[in-house]
């Protein structure tokens, strides 16, 4: 009996402090909200407004919310926490039962710092994809002072409202997801705004070769990504209670993850008209480690499903056909580039996630 009063007990403070968070998550939803019809009146009145493009509704709209995404992911992992930690804290515990919080870091707070902005610069490119689809849809249409001031703000609670849930519950599987829709919406983003709508003719890094809104995206997109994967290697490859004979082969894994965050970094910081050396070693260097990881991790998550495991196989040989097809002359480097880049996304979100499950055990 008593075990069954604990366990009830339990689950109401679960409950309590899920609401409790809930409740915090509206109220700064609300404050982004006030903050963005407050910040876009002013430029606004008086004034009738494109929805997209330069001096839009969507623009304005894209930049505030990728502050709040900024400050909102801060506030949220300081959230029932006295420190500012990347993970750690139970956001399901009253705040009378979480564990003393570390002090933080430099370590800490770069990964911190890299995952806010990884949140803002999402939902910067996230709401100017969706204003370019609105102007697609409504033709020559404008938007008045009110209205664009009123969207605005919609926009930037919206944002602010989801940015600090996922501050504050925070983990790998969370991570891996916000990853793979932050690559997904920069490359699109970058897509859409190309200058050269024959880009692709050439190849996918031609994207990041034009003084324009698009190479600056995709660049960013690959940098912030980058050091957002060498950010959560830490995490993903976690020594805490670790067989002697198990962590050898986690460090290498680790190493593996960093050099493909760092490397993925470097293709966007050297694009192809800046340094064509620098640019390939980064792209071949970053197969190459993502090559060792797949026939390394099997050691470094024993208990990883061999479906996992037989994935990563599948993804090798998936590119490595798409570059035979390369070579003989089926596929332009383009469609080698893309299929590659998926599979190595692909494949590092399931792993985040397989190490997110494999921690939770």
């Amino acid at each position: 009996m008593t075990g069954v009063r604990h366990g009830g007990t339990d689950r109401l403070a679960t409950r309590a402090a899920a609401l409790d968070l809930e409740g915090a998550s509206i109220m700064v939803g609300a404050a982004a909200l006030v903050v963005g019809i407050i910040a876009s009146a002013p430029f606004f009145w008086g004034r009738s407004l494109p929805i997209a493009g330069p001096g839009s509704c969507s623009q304005f709209a894209a930049l505030a919310a990728g502050g709040i995404g900024v400050a909102a992911y801060v506030v949220g992992r300081l959230w029932h926490r006295t420190s500012l930690t990347a993970f750690g804290g139970h956001p399901d515990r009253p705040a009378g039962e979480q564990p003393a919080a570390r002090s933080a870091t430099g370590t800490a707070v770069f990964d911190t710092t890299v995952i806010a902005l990884a949140h803002g610069i999402t939902a910067t490119l996230g709401w100017l994809v969706l204003g370019a689809i609105l102007a697609d849809g409504f033709a020559d249409a404008t938007v008045y002072a009110l209205s664009a001031s009123v969207l605005v703000g919609v926009a930037t609670g919206l944002t602010g409202y989801a940015v600090f849930l996922s501050a504050a519950r925070i983990d790998l599987m969370r991570l891996s997801s916000l990853l793979a829709v932050f690559a997904a919406v920069g490359l699109v983003a970058a897509m859409l705004s190309a200058p050269d709508p024959h880009w692709w003719q050439l190849h996918l890094s031609a994207l990041g070769m034009s003084n324009s809104v698009s190479s600056l995206t995709f660049n960013i997109t690959l940098i912030v990504a980058g050091l957002m994967m060498a950010a959560i290697a830490r995490y993903a490859t976690d020594l805490t209670g670790v067989d002697p004979a198990v962590r050898p082969a986690r460090l290498r894994v680790r190493v593996c993850l960093i050099l493909i965050g760092l490397l993925l970094a470097g293709v966007g910081l050297f694009p192809l008209d800046v340094s064509q050396i620098l640019h390939n070693v980064s792209a071949v260097g970053m197969l190459v480690a993502f090559t060792l990881l797949v026939f390394w991790v099997r050691r470094a998550l024993p208990d990883a499903p061999r479906s996992f495991l037989v994935l990563g196989y599948v993804l090798f040989a998936v590119i490595v056909v798409a570059a035979v097809f390369f070579v003989t002359g089926y596929y332009v480097l383009t469609a080698t580039e893309l299929i590659a880049g998926v599979v190595v996304f692909a494949w590092l979100t399931v792993f985040l996630r397989v190490s997110g499950a494999a921690a939770r055990g």
